[in-house]
């Protein structure tokens, strides 16, 4: 699974899709788990499967949803102040799901 952050210029925010293929069917809700950056000691959201798939590297750096590669922080200490494009992303993203949920509920 590849994950892809799509930049939208009207906005000036991203959604964050699951890319199977390209096709639409490939899009779902994407887990994120919040891990604080020892450089910027910032909150970001990083996709489960995103962590999932560094454990084998076990280096410690995960891509965020805003597209920075964080360097992960001890998880004992408190998390930084969010990323405000990591949450406007996953704002926006919930927002959508939720349009789409009533649209079809009625």
């Amino acid at each position: 699974m590849y994950l892809q952050t799509r930049l939208h210029p009207q906005a000036g925010v991203g959604t964050l899709d699951a890319m199977s293929g390209g096709d639409q069917a490939g899009r779902r809700a994407v887990d994120t788990i919040t891990v604080t950056c020892a450089i910027d000691t910032r909150a970001h959201e990083v996709p489960d499967a995103e962590l999932a798939a560094s454990a084998r590297q076990s280096d410690g750096h995960y891509q965020a949803l805003c597209g920075h590669m964080v360097a992960a922080a001890p998880m004992v200490e408190p998390d930084g102040q969010p990323c405000l494009l990591c949450t406007a992303i996953l704002e926006r993203t919930h927002a959508t799901r939720r349009a789409v949920r009533q649209r079809i509920l009625g």
